[in-house]
This record gives structure tokens, C-alpha cells and sequence, in this order.
């Protein structure tokens, strides 16, 4: 027992602890820190599902209102991405345009457009010639007119957008990273 015991101290007193570096966002804590200090704080938690999308469309976390929901879908059938108690918003208020922005997809809002004579020639509204449709994403290219608050443009009746009247009631889209932008009610 007293060898047992001579051992265990001798065990004991050898022990150091491990050099144990954490990480934070990159580069090792100075002190510990609440998490909600730490960047990625802003995203979706962990194993959440997003809410927002229905009907199969793969969402994509812009907030805790806003969701991308990307998804394939004929005329007439690009509000129903969006699942109960969410619609397509007519304005980009309370939408984190910068994040959507950084996203390699589209998402559109219900705020159609068109341009006269040049793309710099915009107007708010529907027409059969030279539509657009606003909203986020990378797919889409800077605006003019800026319907909606939104910034971005997409061309409608290029890469698989196409509408009759710049509506987003009258698009179909067949490209599966595309799709609208769904916020809460």
C-alpha cells in the first residue's frame, strides 16, 4: 500500500498540462468570450433546420426573417417556394442585402422592372421588352433604379429566368440555384 501511494504522488507530481492552444475565429483567444461575440454568430445555430422555404426548395440562411429558397419552378408557382406565414417581399427592407449579395445564387424579390433605351434607363414596373427583376444574389448584376431597395438586377429571359411581363407571378426559372427571396411576416 505505501508503494501504491509513494507511486501515485510520483505519478502526480510528473503531471504538467497539455499545451492546449484555442482557436477563435482564426487566430488563438486572447480570454474567453461569449459566443455570441464570436463572427459567426450571425449564421443559422448548428444542426437548426432554416425555416422559410417549402415544396423542396433548398434554403439558404439570410437571417432570422429572410431565406433564400432556391428551386426550379413553372409559371405561377414562384410563391409557393415560400412556406406558410412567409412571402416574397415587395421591398428589401429588414433584408441583409450585403449577405444575400455574397450569395452565388438569385434570389428574387416581387419587384419586377425594365429598361428603354439602355440598361441605364430603368423603371419600376412590368413590360413586355427589356423586363428585369429585382432582387440578391451574385447571379445578378448592379441596378440602376433600385425598385425596392433592392440593388441588384437580374435580366429576366437570360439563363433560364424568363417571364412574359417582368411579373414574378408570369416567371418560370429551370436553374435549381435560382429561386426567390422569402422573408416573415
Amino acid at each position: 500500500m505505501r508503494k501504491l501511494a509513494i507511486a501515485s504522488l510520483v505519478l502526480l507530481g510528473c503531471y504538467k498540462q497539455p499545451n492546449v492552444t484555442i482557436i477563435c475565429d482564426g487566430s488563438p483567444c486572447d480570454q474567453q468570450e461569449d459566443l455570441a461575440g464570436q463572427s459567426d454568430a450571425a449564421n443559422v445555430p448548428d444542426m437548426t433546420p432554416v425555416q422559410g422555404c417549402a415544396n423542396g426548395a433548398i434554403p439558404t440562411y439570410l437571417g432570422p426573417n429572410a431565406t433564400g429558397c432556391a428551386r426550379t419552378f413553372t409559371t405561377g408557382q414562384a410563391r409557393q417556394l415560400c412556406q406558410n406565414g412567409w412571402l416574397v417581399p415587395t421591398m428589401a427592407t429588414g433584408v441583409d442585402l450585403v449577405k444575400c449579395d455574397s450569395v452565388g445564387a438569385w434570389f428574387s424579390g416581387d419587384a419586377p422592372a425594365y429598361w428603354l433605351a439602355n440598361m441605364t434607363l430603368e423603371t419600376c414596373g412590368t413590360s413586355v421588352s427589356q423586363k428585369l427583376s429585382y432582387g440578391c444574389g451574385q447571379d445578378g448584376r448592379m441596378g440602376y433604379k433600385m425598385c425596392g431597395g433592392f440593388q441588384r438586377v437580374l435580366d429576366t429571359n437570360v439563363t433560364g429566368w424568363d417571364s412574359t411581363n417582368a411579373a414574378l407571378d408570369n416567371t418560370s426559372n429551370n436553374n435549381p440555384a435560382r429561386g426567390v427571396l422569402c422573408v416573415k411576416m
